[in-house]
């Protein structure tokens, strides 16, 4: 389980090449809005993972695709998106599918996921180190 859950969270970070951290974290945005929908997308590895529809809360936005993680995987660490959750997501946009996401609040359940624990290359990652999850009941998850 750890195995797959540290390989899912340096994805993201293996997909970004060569990128330098500052370009990849100028690419960041965040977005904020309502689960419309939550299906299942086929990924590398004969995994099907999450992909979370998300209607933004701003006016004028368009609908944008999040691809999280597998649902058993968000299982093991407590991470649950239904319709209707109220979410806000940093996110690598991309115009060839789903965004990618590396860190997730479900600000209706209160908690928080990271899929990636930092930009870049290989294995640097954040607090928390990779896959790890904070619950709280405060305005920062």
């Amino acid at each position: 389980m750890r195995l797959r859950l540290a390989l899912l969270c340096m994805a993201p970070a293996l997909l970004m090449g060569a990128a330098s951290k500052d370009d990849l974290r100028s690419s960041l945005i965040t977005v904020e809005g309502t689960v419309l929908r939550v299906t299942q997308a086929p990924a590398e590895g004969d995994l099907d993972v999450l992909e979370v529809i998300l209607s933004p809360s701003e006016p004028g936005g368009k609908e944008q695709a999040l691809l999280l993680a597998p649902r058993a995987t968000l299982a093991e660490v407590d991470f649950q998106v239904e319709q209707g959750d109220k979410l806000q997501a940093r996110i690598f946009p991309s115009d060839q599918g789903p965004a990618k996401v590396p860190k997730i609040r479900n600000l209706t359940r209160h908690t928080m996921l990271r899929l990636q624990g930092g930009p870049g290359r290989g294995g640097q990652h954040g607090h928390g180190g990779p896959g790890s999850s904070r619950q709280g009941n405060g305005p920062n998850g």
